[in-house]
């Protein structure tokens, strides 16, 4: 495939344009992809686990505080950090695309569509999949290419509430409606509720986008069902995934202003200058964590006085922004964290390791689902809701070695992962040498 001519009319020799050499590629970032998916899994197993969705109360010591743990320092932060990461690998494709060629739009749009793909068989097993998300998410990017740095943090901060503010005046819309039929409701206590009403109860919480692990029947398919069960429930979700506007909307406002993020962070330079940035990592990481965990105190206590008063719809909204704001600084601190860590000679020999699952990043995320879906459906060795949370923790951190040592193996054969290589030959239209040589 050759881009002979730039969208501004001038002429560049026909080039290749293919895959990032390994020795070009950039230490700190595979590194933080690699790391990101260690948070990752913790925190997925946990869902793909059925912990405490068999009505077990895990009310131990241990239990309540590794739940603790991860809730305050994981979730939503290491999602955070991948949304960036997406963003920042973005300012750099497409600014390679744009130094060999002059044009991005086509190979940039497969490897859009590749991933899209990849996201739409995800799904079928894992009922809160990403990938499909991010790529169409990676499609809007490309409104923002040209959009000044200070103006992409504005946008990002613009965008951040909306899934929020929506939740929030759907709830109060739903009180305002529920206090105007007390009257009709009260009257109809003494019937019985129909067949019909049940039918709907289950459809909609079978529907609920928001905790797709969640409902009675989700828990029942992963619990009980075989393949062809888990594999018709999967295709469902995937039908309305695609058929509801509204859904679609509020699962890409969730990632798309952290990819902002990360555009801002990767056409700084941050991660290919790390020498002239090291003062500003150090505030980074200093303020993040300080204010990741202090707003993140904050948005509980928010969340428990909003539960106090039966839920009240905008102390839950304050809850939930001051909670994810403070998913993002902490995202950042880690970020930060992680790239002051690899200068040290010490922590880059530790840390190294992580380069090779941060390589395979795609295929890596793919192998945590099918083990965990091995593991714990019941079409595999049906361990669902038999893990309390620190069996569960342990149990992410032995895949999650396993991840490492297979991961350097291969890196030292292969240049990229099966995932990976299938993305970038399609993307780039030709195959791509597999074997080191």
């Amino acid at each position: 495939m050759a881009l002979e001519s730039s969208s501004s009319g001038s002429t560049r020799s026909a080039a290749w344009v293919g895959p990032t050499p390994p020795g070009n590629r950039i230490i700190a970032l595979d590194v933080l992809r690699g790391f990101a998916l260690l948070g990752i899994l913790v925190v997925n197993i946990m869902n793909f686990g059925g912990v405490g969705s068999l009505g077990q109360e895990w009310t131990g010591f241990a239990d309540k505080a590794v739940q603790g743990f991860i809730r305050f320092f994981a979730s939503g932060k290491f999602f955070s950090m991948f949304a960036m990461l997406f963003g920042i690998g973005f300012a750099m494709q497409i600014a390679r695309l744009e130094e060999k060629t002059g044009h991005y739009l086509w190979p940039y749009g497969r490897r859009l569509l590749v991933l899209f793909l990849f996201g739409v068989a995800h799904l079928v097993l894992d009922p809160a999949e990403v990938l499909s998300v991010y790529a169409i998410c990676g499609a809007f990017l490309l409104l923002f290419r040209r959009v000044s740095l200070m103006a992409l943090l504005l946008w990002a901060l613009l965008l951040m509430p909306l899934p929020h503010l929506h939740t929030a005046i759907v709830s109060t819309l739903a009180i305002t409606d529920t206090s105007s039929q007390v009257l009709e409701d009260a009257e109809q206590t003494e019937q019985q509720t129909s067949p019909q009403v049940e039918e709907a109860n289950e459809d909609t919480d079978s529907a609920n986008s928001w905790d797709p692990y969640a409902g009675e029947r989700a828990v029942r398919v992963h619990s009980e069902g075989d393949l062809s069960e888990v594999l018709a429930y999967g295709l469902q979700r995937l039908v309305s995934r695609f058929t509801s506007l509204w859904v679609n909307y509020l699962w890409m406002s969730v990632p798309l202003p952290l990819m902002l993020v990360g555009l801002f962070i990767g056409r700084r330079k941050i991660l290919e200058r790390i020498h002239d940035e090291l003062p500003l990592l150090r505030k980074t990481f200093w303020l993040g964590l300080g204010f990741g965990i202090a707003g993140t105190w904050f948005g509980e206590v928010l969340f428990g006085w909003a539960a106090m008063t039966g839920w009240d719809p905008w102390l839950g909204f304050a809850g939930s922004l001051l909670w994810v704001l403070a998913g993002w600084s902490m995202a950042l601190g880690y970020g930060a964290g992680i790239v002051l860590l690899i200068q040290r000679d010490f922590w880059k020999k530790c840390l190294t390791p992580l380069q090779a699952v941060g390589r395979l990043a795609l295929t890596n995320f793919l192998l945590q689902t099918l083990i965990c879906t091995t593991l714990f459906y019941a079409y595999g060795l049906g361990l669902y809701g038999q893990f309390g949370p620190p069996a569960a923790a342990l149990l992410a951190i032995a895949i999650y070695l396993f991840q490492v040592a297979l991961s350097l193996l291969w890196t030292r054969r292969f240049r990229f992962g099966p995932a990976e290589w299938l993305w970038r030959s399609i993307t780039y239209g030709r195959l791509q040498p597999m074997r080191i040589t």
